[in-house]
C-alpha cells in the first residue's frame, strides 16, 4: 500500500493507461503539467483528481500530468534525484512543487527549504515553465497536544511567512492550500481532512486538487462536478464553497 512504498512513484497520465487511449481521440490542446513532491502529493492520486476535475468542468485544455513524488521526499532529495532533474529539463506549461511537511520545524530545515526550493524553481524557469508552489497545510491538533499552547498557530504563521518569502525571492506563484484547509477545518470540523495528522484523507486531497484547479483555470471551481468514490457530494460542496469564497 501507499505507506509501504519503498521506491519513488512515477505517474504519467498520458502513457499506459485507459485515459491515454481516450486522449488519442481528445482534440483539446494539451496542457502538460509536472508535479514534484512527496507522499502528501501522491496520496489518493491528487494530481489525477485535478485532471478529472478539469474534465468534469469542461476545461478547454487537456491536463496531461506527470508526477515525480518521492516517499518522505524533501526539496533537497528532489533536487538530487536524477529523474526529477531530467524531467525539469523538458517543456512544461506548469511545474508544481510541494515541499516536505516539516520544512519549518527546524532552522536547518528552513534553510534547506529556501535553498533547494529556489534551485528547483530556477531550474523550471530556465525552460520557460512558470513554477507554482503549494503552500503546505499545518499538522493536525493531535500532533501538537504535547507542545505549549499556541504552537500550532505559530507553525501555521511561519509556513505562511516562509512561503511568501520564497515567492518574493523567486517570482514563483503560490497556491495557498493551507489557507483553504484551515477555513474548512474550522468551519466543518466533522469533515475529515487528516488521515494521521499529516497525510491527507480523500477529502484533503480533493481540497488540494480543487484549489489547484481554481488557480490554473482562473475560476472559482464551481463548475467542477467530479466527486471521487468514497466521498459524499455534501463534503465536496463544502470544499467547493470554501475554495470559491477564497478565490472570488
Amino acid at each position: 500500500m501507499i505507506g509501504a512504498l519503498a521506491a519513488a512513484l512515477y505517474f504519467a497520465l498520458p502513457a499506459g493507461t485507459l485515459l491515454a487511449v481516450a486522449d488519442r481521440f481528445d482534440k483539446r490542446p494539451a496542457r502538460p503539467l509536472l508535479f514534484i513532491g512527496n507522499s502528501r502529493t501522491y496520496y489518493n492520486d491528487m494530481p489525477g483528481m485535478l485532471r478529472k476535475m478539469a474534465d468534469s468542468a469542461g476545461a478547454k485544455e487537456r491536463f496531461d500530468i506527470v508526477m515525480r513524488a518521492l516517499p518522505a521526499g524533501t526539496l533537497q532529495l528532489s533536487w538530487n534525484d536524477p529523474e526529477t532533474r531530467r524531467l525539469l529539463k523538458q517543456q512544461w506549461h506548469d511545474v508544481v512543487l510541494q515541499a516536505e511537511s516539516n520544512a519549518q520545524s527546524s532552522e536547518r530545515g528552513t534553510a534547506d527549504f529556501f535553498d533547494y526550493g529556489e534551485r528547483l524553481i530556477r531550474e523550471a524557469q530556465s525552460t520557460g515553465a512558470p513554477p507554482t508552489v503549494i503552500v503546505n497545510w499545518v499538522y493536525g491538533e493531535d500532533l501538537f497536544k504535547d507542545r505549549q499552547p499556541g504552537m500550532r498557530a505559530w507553525y501555521y504563521g511561519r509556513i505562511q511567512r516562509d512561503y511568501a518569502r520564497l515567492s518574493s525571492m523567486t517570482g514563483a506563484r503560490l497556491v495557498n492550500v493551507a489557507q483553504v484547509w484551515e477555513r474548512v477545518h474550522d468551519a466543518a470540523p466533522e469533515l475529515p481532512l487528516y488521515r494521521d495528522g499529516n497525510h491527507p484523507t480523500l477529502q484533503g486531497s480533493y481540497l488540494s486538487a480543487l484549489t489547484l484547479y481554481a488557480h490554473f483555470s482562473g475560476t472559482d471551481g464551481s463548475a467542477v462536478t467530479y466527486v471521487p468514490d468514497g466521498m459524499s457530494t455534501a463534503e465536496a460542496a463544502i470544499i467547493r464553497r470554501m475554495v470559491g469564497d477564497l478565490v472570488r
